[in-house]
């Protein structure tokens, strides 16, 4: 088995969201090795994601503005993502106010 780490900028996001999930699924499955997310953490402007090697990649990556003010509203969007077999793997803080969140969709 092997880790592969990417790093991603801030303004990658801010940029174009759609964009930055198609490299990250690019690189996620595109290639004789298939990789998954293990972990995502932000350190100031930089985004750093850990990819697994795996036998087969059973889901995609995408993310996603986070619109919720409130902890509570953010529990029932979490909820009602995974009911449709989505799961949010960890936040990204754009601004004050601006977040995004890396997901994973389920096949």
């Amino acid at each position: 088995m092997e880790l592969k780490i990417v790093k991603y900028s801030i303004d990658d996001f801010v940029i174009d969201l759609k964009e930055a999930s198609g490299v990250l699924n690019r690189l996620c499955s595109k290639r004789s090795i298939k990789w998954q997310v293990t972990g995502i953490i932000q350190q100031s402007d930089v985004i750093v994601i850990a990819l697994d090697q795996c036998e087969s990649l059973s889901a995609d990556y995408f993310f996603a503005e986070i619109n919720k003010t409130s902890v509570e509203s953010i529990e029932e969007e979490i909820k009602s993502h995974w009911q449709s077999n989505i799961y949010l793997m960890g936040t990204i803080k754009l601004t004050d106010r601006e977040y995004v969140g890396l997901f994973r969709r389920e096949h």
